[in-house]
């Protein structure tokens, strides 16, 4: 392997494992979304937050509109949504960080590496299941207040179907490499 690749690989692999321990604290969003709704304070957080764009024709909100924003029904949705697109985002950067490793071991069509491209199609099967969650959360704060979540969790109803697509491209590709990994290893044998 190149001494350019293999440095990349550990750049990439230590970046990785940061991520990695960070993503830990979006685990604590929950806290933070019940906190808010507890206090009321859901709907003036939303209005005044920069991760929120004003929807067009929208600009003018009414009190009452504000005081029917259903704070805890936003808390529960965009705290199951958070929950599960972190074991999404776990799941992703445990197989990264191991195939990462199998490379730089000159480990490449193995049945581990097979196994880690399969956690990347349980992530994304993850990821598919926190869709309507995040955008069930984003359609109130866009029904009630108009405002557009355009910060971290922003999925739309439309994610679900690239999410879908997503899941299917990497389902072929997994395929695509136990089958690789079937031949190397029938290769192996007749060799």
């Amino acid at each position: 392997m190149p001494k350019i690749l293999s440095r990349g690989l550990t750049v990439i692999s230590f970046f990785a494992q940061l991520t990695f321990v960070l993503v830990f604290f979006y685990f604590l969003a929950p806290i933070y979304y019940f906190f808010q709704a507890f206090q009321g304070n859901m709907a003036s957080d939303i209005l005044k937050s920069d991760d929120f764009l004003l929807v067009p024709n929208h600009s003018h909100i009414s009190q009452a509109l504000i005081n029917q924003f259903p704070e805890y029904i936003y808390a529960i949705l965009m705290s199951i949504g958070v929950i599960l697109a972190t074991i999404s985002i776990l799941y992703e950067l445990r197989a990264l960080i191991k195939i990462i490793s199998n490379l730089g071991q000159k480990k490449y069509f193995t049945a581990e590496n097979v196994k880690l491209v399969r956690l990347f199609i349980v992530s994304q099967i993850y990821t598919l299941a926190c869709d309507p969650f995040l955008a069930g959360a984003n359609q109130l704060s866009t029904s009630y207040l108009g405002r557009v979540n355009n910060g971290t969790f922003n999925a739309t109803w439309s994610n679900i179907p690239d999410d879908l697509i997503t899941l299917i491209i990497i389902g072929v590709i997994y395929i695509l490499f136990k089958l690789a990994e079937q031949m190397k290893r029938e290769s192996d044998l007749t060799v």
